[in-house]
């Protein structure tokens, strides 16, 4: 059967390009191809699996969910799936404690590396179950809930975002709800996820 595969940075490198169709046997999983890709590419070799289990911080997501959260290496594969991996995560955690009152909150750039990054915004005046629901409408699945009230990890193509919130005080006794996204993901990914979801929030947020 023909999966295909998307690499990131130093993978995309060893690979020698972003996106591969790859045959492998029916009723394969992710530890399988894993394992023939370290055997194709030698730039992968030991990048991949560490002691019979995935090697640490490196992502690996069948159509946009990490494997991490459904069984790990045995995840089962099946004809068309899209494996996206993901070397260490590179770039800077924004500080998310800023003190801009819009809905905007606060706002970095990452230092521009081609890798996979994180990046923090807070927005106040909407609740982490809109930001749920905001994120699912723009392709993500929300993850161990179906109800967005719940959800605290988002996930799409590409790109996790997790969600927490917390009432702040912005004058004497009023308060509001502030929730802060770590995304983390492809950098071209995260640029327009970020912009439209920030978009919804800063028309919900007035």
């Amino acid at each position: 059967m023909e999966l295909e595969l998307r690499f990131f940075a130093t993978f995309r490198e060893a690979a020698g390009s972003k996106t591969v169709h790859f045959e492998v046997d029916d009723g394969a999983n992710v530890g399988d191809v894993l394992a023939a890709l370290e055997d194709e590419y030698e730039g992968l070799r030991g990048n991949l699996i560490d002691d019979g289990a995935l090697a640490p911080q490196i992502n690996v997501l069948k159509n946009g969910r990490e494997v991490l959260h459904m069984q790990g290496l045995d995840t089962p594969l099946s004809r068309d799936d899209t494996l996206s991996i993901f070397p260490p995560v590179a770039g800077g955690t924004v500080d998310a404690g800023g003190s801009d009152a819009d809905a905007g909150g606060s706002d970095a750039d990452n230092d521009g590396s081609d890798a996979m990054d994180r990046r923090e915004r807070s927005y106040r005046g909407i609740s982490r179950r809109l930001a749920a629901h905001y994120l699912r409408n723009l392709g993500g699945t929300l993850v161990d809930t179906d109800d967005p009230a719940e959800a605290t990890r988002v996930e799409g193509d590409g790109w996790t975002a997790e969600l927490s919130a917390e009432p702040v005080a912005v004058a004497g006794s009023l308060t509001l709800t502030e929730v802060t996204v770590g995304f983390t993901g492809d950098p071209a990914v995260l640029d327009d996820l970020i912009e439209r979801f920030s978009q919804k929030a800063m028309r919900a947020g007035g």
